[in-house]
């Protein structure tokens, strides 16, 4: 699958309607028409982190054909009272809201180890050292194997990492959290000059407040 994230603001409080919203959305057949395999929202404080999981090649007439949909409008439309850009000075678009993918590494697929879950979590950094922490992460992936670590990758927005990683098993959201906390706060910052990389502290993490996936 390939990944896009989007970061937005948004109140935990509005979570439900939000969900509301893309849980009847994704009801609809638009989903499948686009491609899309799986749908994320993780929230972290007030930062909203929205996962998009897509087949890898899309059927681009049928896209064009969606982006006229009066439903996909509506829903733009109807989220605005609840989700704002992240920095609405700067905004002009929806693709003003798109983090960019500069890293991503998969393992290889364990099948028995049960249904993939994905975990999130957030760190500020300065967006000239990701040359380093994509050979800092890189060398680490390379040399160092978890068995419930089946996909990292790590998206830059403005200030913010965004590390994403699917786990499998039972145990693999804990295991990736940990995971995640220990390779920051060891080989990234203590790899990087400060104050250009800050230590992801215990909550850093986003929290999911939606998914949905193709059956």
């Amino acid at each position: 699958m390939r990944s896009m994230v989007t970061v937005s603001k948004m109140d935990l409080h509005h979570s439900w309607k939000v969900t509301q919203l893309f849980h009847e959305f994704d009801s609809t057949e638009i989903p499948g028409l686009i491609g899309l395999r799986r749908r994320q929202l993780f929230i972290h404080q007030n930062i909203q982190i929205h996962l998009y999981d897509f087949a890898e090649k899309s059927d681009q007439i049928a896209l064009e054909k969606v982006k006229s949909d009066p439903r996909m409008a509506r829903l733009s439309v109807d989220l605005q009272p609840f989700v704002t850009p992240y920095e609405p000075e700067t905004w002009n678009s929806p693709a003003d809201s798109a983090a960019s993918c500069f890293y991503c590494w998969e393992g290889e697929p364990t099948e028995e180890l049960g249904s993939t879950g994905t975990t999130v979590t957030l760190a500020r950094i300065a967006p000239e050292v990701i040359p380093d922490i994509t050979k800092i992460v890189g060398e680490f992936d390379a040399t160092t194997q978890s068995a419930w670590i089946r996909r990292r990758q790590l998206f830059a927005f403005k200030d913010l990492c965004i590390q994403v990683q699917d786990h499998a098993g039972s145990h693999g959201a804990d295991i990736a959290r940990k995971a995640a906390l220990d390779l920051w706060n060891g080989q990234v910052v203590q790899g990087l000059p400060h104050p250009v990389a800050r230590e992801m502290a215990t909550d850093g993490h986003a929290s999911r407040i939606y998914g949905w996936s193709a059956s």
